[in-house]
């Protein structure tokens, strides 16, 4: 929660915001180790093996100016170039209210079956029955059939990951 908005107000960290941050975390430590206040936090911070603060901050920076904002962002001297990463990808470019499953999936375009073997899964529900089957086909032929009932408290969800998971054994 300290860290929250880093990107915003840790690039660059000033000397205030960095004995800010060490300071908070100082209190922390103690309580965790139990050592005596006049331990040093550089000593705590290896003893528990907690990165300190101010370098998570300015990481979190670094990481959301290069990659996000896709801007060069310099560290130690060392140059980290957005062109040398590759771009986060968005699974929408659209508000949800407005999503419509046509503009993503094609009906129209119909996959032929390979002419070597195809599985075919299957899981129903009705009333109080549920099934789950699958069937392995090679050139038209039947060369393996599976179904099994399960119980009535068994989603169908659960029925077709059943028949999936025994085709895939």
């Amino acid at each position: 929660m300290i860290l929250h908005g880093a990107a915003a107000w840790a690039y660059p960290l000033s000397d205030r915001q960095h004995r800010l941050l060490n300071s908070i975390q100082r209190k922390f430590l103690l309580n965790i180790t139990g050592a005596y206040s006049t331990t040093p936090t550089a000593a705590l911070q290896v003893i528990e093996g907690i990165i300190p603060l101010h370098i998570k901050a300015e990481q979190e920076a670094f990481y959301v100016r290069t990659a996000s904002l896709r801007k060069t962002s310099n560290c130690n001297n060392i140059n980290f170039n957005p062109n040398d990463y590759e771009d986060g990808t968005t699974s929408t470019k659209f508000h949800p209210a407005i999503f419509q499953l046509e503009d993503r999936i094609s009906l129209k375009k119909q996959f032929l079956p390979v002419l070597s073997l195809n599985i075919y899964t299957d899981g129903s529900k009705m009333d109080d029955k549920t099934g789950s089957a699958f069937c392995v086909m090679e050139e038209d032929t039947r060369k393996y059939e599976w179904i099994a009932q399960l119980r009535p408290f068994n989603t169908v969800f659960q029925a077709e990951l059943f028949a999936i998971q025994d085709a895939c054994l």
